[in-house]
């Protein structure tokens, strides 16, 4: 008896290591692929074998989130968030995914439990001010993308805030306040503002206000096809935007 519980013992002693070994051989592989669909497939097999691989659900929710799949990107960024409640990033690509999805209330809660977890989570202020300000509430948006714009992000995250502040202040019928933001915003990232602007999100006041170099450059990227700065996936606190 004691030797076959003793064989037993050994077996799942093995059993257990093989596939964590298995587990991380995939998800290395995932990390090294090109291709996203197989960078998903790798992270998927990786997660049969070790289902509380939660770094292999942060990555497959990245991808996720690019290819538009918003709900598995939910899916995964929520069992990211059961398996590590502190992080923050999860928190904020889970608020990133309710936001594209246009639930209002999921992303402002998952935004602003980031901000509690890293207060200067640059990106995840300038995300909460687009939630707020699409809610209605402009005084709040003008209020995070402040904040956001003060935090020093990235140039696209500071453009995001300045574009969404530029916004509220129209709401709130304030277009000299808007103007000058949108050319501060158009400034430090034209070829991401552009983009939002031929993905039809302007107004057509605002595509005037652009004047006849923002036409000019609406040409340009329409002829040449300038392609956008690829987005950035790692540990920082600033590495995502509203894309």
């Amino acid at each position: 008896m004691k030797k076959l519980l003793l064989t037993l013992l050994t077996y799942m002693m093995l059993t257990t290591v093989a596939w964590g070994y298995d587990a991380m051989y995939f998800y290395n592989q995932g990390l090294q692929s090109s291709l996203a669909n197989r960078k998903i497939d790798y992270f998927t097999k990786a997660l049969r074998l070790n289902p509380k691989l939660v770094e292999a659900y942060e990555k497959r929710g990245f991808h996720y989130y690019y290819q538009r799949r918003f709900d598995n990107a939910i899916q995964d960024y929520t069992r990211a968030i059961e398996l590590n409640p502190d992080d923050s990033v999860a928190y904020q690509m889970r608020g990133l995914a309710y936001l594209k999805k246009g639930d209002l209330e999921g992303a402002t809660d998952s935004l602003s439990r980031a901000i509690e977890l890293d207060p200067k989570m640059a990106s995840a202020y300038a995300a909460r001010a687009e939630a707020y300000r699409l809610k209605g509430m402009a005084e709040e948006a003008i209020r995070d993308a402040t904040t956001a714009i003060h935090s020093r992000g990235n140039e696209r995250t500071t453009a995001n805030a300045y574009a969404t502040r530029a916004k509220a202040y129209q709401q709130l019928g304030y277009e000299t306040l808007s103007d000058a933001d949108f050319n501060k915003s158009f400034e430090l990232d034209p070829r991401y503002v552009l983009y939002r602007y031929l993905a039809s999100t302007a107004s057509l006041e605002s595509v005037r206000r652009m004047g006849l170099f923002g036409i000019i450059a609406l040409l340009f990227v329409g002829i040449f096809q300038l392609s956008l700065r690829a987005p950035r996936k790692k540990g920082s606190t600033d590495s995502t935007h509203l894309g």
